[in-house]
Formats: C-alpha cells, sequence, structure tokens
C-alpha cells in the first residue's frame, strides 16, 4: 500500500515488533540516549550526596528510555509530512514509506504506556508526575500546538528536554529542589544552543522553509538567532557553575566546568562577531559534547570533593610551603 508520497509501505513481517535498526531511527536513539544520560548522570551525582540503589536506578533508566521513546514515535507521526518535505528528514521510515504510520502510533503508545506504568508501580509519584510531564510537554504542547505556529516552541520542547534531569534527582529525594531545578533549567537553556545552530545550516534553513515550520532563523532572521543561541551559551554556563557551588564542590574541581563552559561562550561569541557556516556547525557538534561532558564533570567534582581525594585550600597550603 503507497504511502503519501507514492512509496510502498512495508507490512510483510507479522511480528508486532520491529527490527532494531528501525526502532532506533524512529526514536531518534541519540537524542533519546542524550535524554537518558543527563537522568543518569543527575541520579549519580544525587546518589553520592545520599546512597545509590541498583533497583531505582534501573527502573528510573527503564521508565524514562520506554516513554521518551513513546514520545518520539508520537514526535515521527505528528510530523510525517514535514519530514516528508525536508531533505534531512525524507528518509526517515514514515516518510520514506518503510513503516506505516498506524504502526507507529500503535508502538507509541505502547512505550509510553509501558514507561509510566513502570514509574507510577516503581518509582516514586513526583517523578512519574517529571516523566508525564516531559510526555506531555514534547508531544502535546510542542509538537501538536506551538510547532507549526511560532518560534517560541522550542522553549516549550526545552522544557520537555529538561525534566529527564530532574526526575533522574527526584526519584532519590522525593521532592523537588534547588539543585533538581538547576540540572532541568541547564537543559532547557543548552536546548537552542542545539537545535537552533542546526536550524542555521543553509539546507535545514532551506528545508524549514519549505515546510513552513517557523524557526527562529526562518521568521526572524540569522542575526537574532545567534544572539539568542550566544545567550543559550551563556546562561547554561551560569546555571552549571552556580550548580557547581551550590553542590558545594570543591573550587579546585570547578575549574574544569568553568573552563570548557568559557570555551563554549567563546565560539559562540566569535560566531556571534562573524558568522560562519563553519563556525555554526562546529558550535553545533560542540554542544553535544558540552552538554555531556557538563555532567560528568558535576559528577567528578563532587565524587573528588567527598572523597577529599585534594581540595583547592590544601594545593594552596602545599604551594605556599613550598616557596617558604
Amino acid at each position: 500500500m503507497p504511502n503519501r508520497t507514492g512509496e510502498k509501505i512495508n507490512r510483510t513481517s507479522p511480528s508486532p515488533f520491529l527490527p532494531i535498526q528501525m526502532y532506533l531511527n524512529l526514536v531518534k536513539g541519540k537524542q533519546t540516549l542524550l535524554l537518558v544520560y543527563t537522568a543518569a548522570f543527575a541520579y549519580l551525582i544525587t546518589a553520592l550526596q545520599i546512597t545509590f540503589n541498583f533497583f531505582t536506578f534501573f527502573w528510573l533508566l527503564v521508565a524514562l528510555t520506554l516513554t521518551i521513546a513513546g514520545s518520539t514515535l508520537f514526535n515521527m507521526y505528528i510530523d510525517r509530512d514535514i519530514d516528508a518535505i525536508m531533505e534531512r528528514t525524507k528518509n526517515r521510515p514514515l516518510p520514506s514509506g518503510k513503516i506505516a504510520p498506524s504502526t507507529v502510533m500503535k508502538h507509541g503508545f505502547f512505550f509510553t504506556g509501558a514507561g509510566l506504568f513502570c514509574s507510577l508501580i516503581y518509582l516514586n509519584l513526583i517523578t512519574t508526575i517529571a516523566i508525564f510531564l516531559g510526555f506531555f510537554f514534547d508531544v502535546i504542547i510542542y509538537s501538536l500546538v506551538l510547532k507549526r505556529r511560532t518560534k517560541y516552541s522550542i522553549i516549550f520542547g526545552g522544557i520537555a528536554g529538561g525534566l529527564p534531569a530532574i526526575a533522574g534527582r527526584t526519584v532519590l529525594i522525593n521532592s523537588v529542589d534547588v539543585i533538581s531545578i538547576l540540572l532541568g533549567f541547564f537543559v532547557i537553556s543548552w536546548i537552542p544552543l542545539h537545535i537552533l545552530t542546526l536550524a542555521l545550516l543553509p539546507a535545514n534553513l532551506k528545508g524549514y522553509s519549505e515546510a513552513k515550520i517557523p524557526m527562529w532563523p526562518v521568521v526572524s532572521g540569522e542575526r537574532q538567532t545567534i544572539y539568542i543561541i550566544t545567550l543559550s551559551a551563556i546562561l547554561s554556563a551560569i546555571l552549571t557553575v552556580i550548580t557547581g557551588f551550590l553542590l558545594e564542590i570543591d573550587p579546585l574541581w570547578i575549574i574544569p566546568l568553568a573552563f570548557f563552559s568559557s570555551y563554549i561562550i567563546a565560539i559562540a561569541v566569535r560566531n556571534l562577531s562573524t558568522p560562519t557556516t563553519l563556525r555554526t556547525f562546529k558550535l553545533f557538534k560542540v554542544a553535544s559534547i558540552y552538554m555531556a561532558l557538563t555532567f560528568i564533570l558535576l559528577f567528578i567534582g563532587l565524587l573528588l570533593t567527598k572523597n577529599s581525594f585534594g581540595s583547592l585550600a590544601g594545593v594552596l597550603s602545599t604551594i605556599k610551603a613550598l616557596l617558604l
């Protein structure tokens, strides 16, 4: 049976399950992994302050992976007409006719339902609410309501992206505190740095224009978009360092975090001063590394501080003794 682009949809498999590669394409494997990663490290950071529970950690990862995958399946279903127009997305399973829309919808319900069920049974209510809100903001608010109407949709998509990190902390403390909010807001403030640099690349900008999606560079131009990207880099860097201090990480171990944050700001500011496609692409590639490295550095910094593997005061004392 042909899809809307005239290509045949594969309905030959009798199994209710799809090939692994198909799932990875449908749920945007790297994106799902990155969001689960933020939750995992938010949990590990909190565990250093409280205690590590393997059972809770395991079910957190399962619940989030399933729910985020389900949300992405719904997004694929909703955006299939847009994806068929854009060069970057036209070969995805739905617009290319490799799978039927109804199959994607069914899998979306299954994965989302299974994820929320696991969270409700094995985790606490606050964490389940956080995971559900991630689904709600991503699928309902962002994809269904705002994506085709306003450039500000990415802010609400960003909220969905920040909620896994919040869930990673609330599952241990059973409440929402300042640290969990800061971890979530770090991801939210990072989203424009990632999304808008991608949208600025010429082929993608052309695709959004043809699909009539009001992304920031389409409706407000390149210059304003680069301002927003620069603001995103600065804000996420500030939130990172504040989080480090509130976690009471020794200043010695905040230095690498501040250094890498400054590097991201430097690239963004340089691109603001002299924008080039190459520099924009570099910023896009480095942004994901920045996200991953920030959580690692917060974890390592707190680990080293808790285990007293050196401190700024100790280093300064040693230097003073050597000089004298």
